[in-house]
């Protein structure tokens, strides 16, 4: 109880405020206990929302986590998986296509379980090709748990052409014996079995990743698997993180003796090398045309479009004689890739924006 508010409310009883609100002042404006329970509240998706880009929608398909892996809060904060109805989803995404919508990204804490709490088995796949049929140009997804990442799932990806051949497949480590610690449910070696059906399915799939340097109990013997599996797994990016206890996991109160100067040092052999694989990942779009999704302009300079191509890779592009920012933004264009450096594309537009 905290006698100064009126009402507390977690992040998945966000669409019920109004409700919430109400309740706590329905008796002639005195304040009343409010029940806070979350659950059949929600989600803060049937809210009206407004979009920042009127050609990309983040689309909500559930909330929570049922993992817990020993590092993360979530499953703590935000409760177990809790997925909305293939129907609400599909519905969702065919009215942002009639609104002008182009590219839709669907969101969850591991989207691979998606529907296991409606239809007692997850039916990520099925989603897929649901949201494939809606007219949307192109579908993305975050956050993917390899542990969930099913053959099916791969196949819906590969046949579907809306997909982006783009896929974000956090591993966290390259060691066993760590990413067991860590409760990620999953080896080294099946991590990259994952990989390689992966690529057997999308030859041409880009792949990003998320490592934590410095997990409690690391050794150096564990950094180096981490740094073949990057290698073997031809990374094109990756968000690098030195672990930070979180209160309330079970790792916070793993004790751990590595000096902060030897986890840094690891940091930044890791970052070198991810710089490295991804400056030669761009090197294969050298002379090629890329299909770019145009968000807006450079903010170093109101001449230069920027947009991210079918792999997730950023492209700069100059804007042609005679036409607008406004001509191009939200359009797709072809640029013709004349200069990869290791972040970023650049090039000239080919054809007409569409």
């Amino acid at each position: 109880h905290i006698p100064a508010a009126d009402v507390v409310f977690g992040t998945s009883a966000l669409a019920s405020l109004p409700a919430l609100l109400e309740e706590a002042f329905s008796d002639d404006g005195k304040k009343v206990e409010v029940d806070t329970e979350e659950e059949g509240r929600g989600f803060s998706c049937d809210l009206p929302s407004r979009r920042a880009q009127k050609f990309h929608a983040w689309v909500p398909i559930m909330t929570g986590c049922n993992n817990f892996c020993t590092y993360c809060i979530v499953p703590y904060v935000r409760g177990r998986e809790k997925s909305r109805t293939m129907e609400a989803v599909v519905g969702e995404c065919e009215k942002l296509v009639a609104d002008g919508v182009r590219e839709i990204t669907l969101l969850g804490q591991n989207v691979n379980s998606y529907g296991r709490n409606i239809y007692g088995e997850p039916r990520f796949a099925q989603l897929l090709r649901e949201v494939g049929k809606t007219g949307i140009e192109r579908v993305r997804f975050t956050s993917s748990n390899p542990h969930d990442l099913t053959d099916e799932t791969i196949a819906a990806m590969a046949e579907n052409p809306c997909v982006m051949p783009h896929l974000h497949l956090a591993v966290q480590s390259g060691s066993s014996r760590v990413l067991k610690a860590m409760n990620r449910k999953y080896t080294r070696e099946q991590y990259l079995d994952l990989v390689g059906r992966l690529r057997a399915a999308m030859p041409g799939l880009a792949l990003s990743t998320d490592i934590i340097v410095g997990f409690p109990g690391e050794t150096e013997e564990d950094f180096e698997q981490t740094l073949s599996l990057v290698r073997e797994a031809a990374f094109s990016s990756a968000y690098t993180f030195i672990y930070s206890p979180r209160p309330g996991t079970p790792a916070a109160k793993i004790p751990d003796d590595t000096p902060h100067d030897v986890i840094q040092h690891r940091f930044e052999r890791l970052a070198d090398l991810v710089a490295e694989q991804a400056h030669e990942a761009n090197q294969e779009e050298l002379g090629r045309d890329v299909s770019v999704l145009v968000e807006g302009t450079s903010k170093r300079d109101d001449s230069i479009m920027v947009g991210h191509s079918e792999k997730m890779r950023t492209v700069h592009f100059p804007l042609p004689e005679g036409l607008a920012a406004q001509d191009v933004i939200g359009k797709i264009c072809d640029v013709h890739v004349e200069e990869a450096r290791t972040w970023y594309l650049r090039g000239q537009i080919d054809g007409d924006p569409r």
